[in-house]
């Protein structure tokens, strides 16, 4: 064989070599997909002394989750305003089901970051990266904060949080 015809037959087998490995990446690379979750805080009725009386709070605020599928963690990012004038930890979770609806959380509330408020009533949280997994299949989403314990009668505010577009 000549060297003129060698020449093409090998750039042509390196460029076969270079096409496939790229293709085949292109086939088998899973896209990481996200989920995010929105939702604006409402006040929930507490018991507030006498017998039966009922009161809310001045609370408002939002809260947005990304969930990753392919690490089972999520991106929360938190802000609630309340009336409470003293500086004080809240807990949170993240439910099935709507706000009031008594579901058990995804995971123990014990293992979500509390919420830190301010003399002036305001908490935040911003956590790049949480081991919070959300089934696909759970339907409705929602987030207590909780005053004083984690049943449903320290719940203080809720949000319902919506699906928002698929994010990459």
């Amino acid at each position: 064989m000549s060297r003129n015809v060698r020449l093409p037959a090998l750039l042509a087998g390196i460029a076969l070599c270079g096409a496939a490995p790229t293709a085949w990446a292109q086939d088998s690379v899973k896209v990481t997909q996200a989920r995010a979750y929105e939702g604006q805080f409402r006040p929930i009725q507490q018991a507030s002394g006498g017998m039966g009386m009922r009161g809310s709070q001045r609370i408002f605020g939002n809260v947005k989750i990304v969930f990753r599928e392919s690490t089972d963690r999520s991106k929360v990012t938190l802000m609630i305003n309340t009336s409470l004038n003293q500086t004080e930890i809240l807990q949170w979770s993240v439910n099935p089901g709507r706000c009031g609806s008594g579901s058990v959380p995804f995971m123990p509330i014990a293992q979500f970051q509390g919420i830190e408020t301010s003399t002036n009533g305001r908490g935040e949280l911003d956590i790049p990266e949480m081991q919070l997994a959300i089934p696909a299949s759970s339907g409705a989403i929602h987030v207590n904060v909780y005053r004083g314990g984690t049943g449903l009668e320290n719940v203080i505010a809720c949000s319902n949080l919506k699906l928002m577009e698929d994010k990459k």
